[in-house]
């Protein structure tokens, strides 16, 4: 088996996750070259995976111009920029992986896909959850047929405060121009597992949302301190979430705004509820909210046969047949890595892919566009109060 010679674009916190993850066996594969806009940060990151300072770049065009020697790229960075450095690479003949979502909007997300399919080139598209454990033995109890015909399927995604707080305060992730929207950017994995479980296409959504809560107050003020009135019982005090962080894998602790996040100007809504229907009669409501007691995604399947649920965060999926009434335990085995272990799998799958062309990922670039075509459905039906057919939305 030969080392396949990696590069990287987009050294923050989740390329440098990455980059480690792929580089678990030497033997195996290396990193050998890295381009970041930002000097420190790609220093630091090819200091660590040894890259000679001849194969460090700020911008992709330059890595690629001089690295014509690499057999795969991990393309991390911002949704706005995602689109024109994965043309480029798969253009050059790079196969990509290319974080989630894959793109700001479904016209760049298309045109990515549509670069891959002319040249030949593999694209993956990091919706890793259909690699978590969890997700996998859902998947497998959906489609074993246990719950019979599926009928419908109610999904939540719910954040702890720490979590929601980081997107009122995030320069780089509280704004729709940045995102394209809250919900793309959080659930674009949500809306590909729906349409894994399903097995079929989406065709239409409806959905409603706003931000109604985190908006400016006038009894505090814009920044965290221990002068603000509410800072003693606050959720989203920057000085209790932030002051004692761990470094990252990066060695650095990361700086977070003390905006507070009443005052963060943030556009995202903080609650959104959708509803979708499937080619083949399966209706789902899903919703994305900003508070739990427990961050996590719940999960409850009705089937003519049996229900299921489950908790991610408790690696918890039971399944109670109507006949028998009794409840059947389906826990997954316990997991390691990152996202429920999700992580490691996913990565491993781009290195078999790079092994062998026949090992198809999961997750090319046809269910990346997918899960756009309903992320961006479901937004736009939520700002125009209208239900949206999505073959609008689908290329001709």
């Amino acid at each position: 088996m030969k080392v396949n010679r990696l590069g990287l674009v987009g050294a923050g916190a989740r390329g440098w996750g990455l980059a480690a993850l792929a580089t678990h066996d030497p033997d195996r594969a290396r990193i050998t070259a890295v381009a970041d806009i930002v000097e420190t940060r790609r220093t630091a990151f090819a200091d660590h995976f040894s890259i000679p300072q001849s194969r460090c770049f700020e911008t992709h065009q330059e890595l690629l111009s001089e690295c014509c020697d690499l057999d795969g790229i991990f393309v991390v960075t911002l949704p706005s920029s995602l689109a024109d450095i994965a043309c480029d690479c798969l253009e050059a003949g790079v196969p990509v992986y290319i974080e989630k979502p894959m793109a700001l909007n479904i016209a760049d997300a298309g045109r990515i896909v549509q670069a891959a399919e002319r040249t030949g080139v593999r694209l993956q598209v990091g919706l890793n959850c259909r690699y978590s454990p969890f997700f996998v033995r859902l998947k497998e109890i959906a489609a074993s047929g246990q719950l019979g015909r599926i009928l419908s399927i109610e999904w939540k995604e719910a954040l702890a405060p720490s979590h929601w707080a980081e997107y009122c305060r995030h320069p780089s992730y509280n704004r729709r121009a940045a995102l394209g929207s809250w919900l793309q950017e959080k659930c674009s994995h949500d809306m590909d597992l729906l349409n894994w479980i399903a097995e079929a296409r989406c065709v239409r959504v409806a959905a409603f949302g706003s931000r109604s809560h985190f908006n400016p107050r006038p009894d505090v003020p814009e920044h965290c301190s221990e002068q603000c009135p509410i800072e003693a019982e606050c959720l989203f005090s920057a000085r209790k979430l932030y002051a004692d962080r761990a470094p990252d894998e990066t060695g650095r602790t990361r700086q977070m705004p003390d905006l507070c996040v009443y005052h963060s100007g943030s556009d995202l809504v903080d609650h959104q509820t959708a509803m979708l229907e499937y080619a083949n009669g399966i209706t789902a409501g899903f919703s994305l909210l900003p508070l739990t007691h427990l961050q996590s995604r719940y999960v409850h399947i009705c089937g003519s046969e049996a229900t299921l649920r489950g908790c991610s965060v408790l690696n918890q999926l039971r399944v109670f047949p109507y006949l028998s009434g009794e409840e059947i335990v389906c826990d997954p085995g316990p997991a390691t890595g990152g996202h429920g272990g999700a992580d490691p799998n996913i990565v491993e799958a781009f290195l078999d892919w790079l092994d062998d062309p026949a090992c198809r990922p999961k997750t090319t670039g046809a269910e990346g566009l997918e899960a756009m075509v309903v992320a961006c459905g479901v937004d736009l039906a939520m700002h125009e109060h209208r239900v949206v057919e999505l073959d609008e939305l689908r290329a001709p």
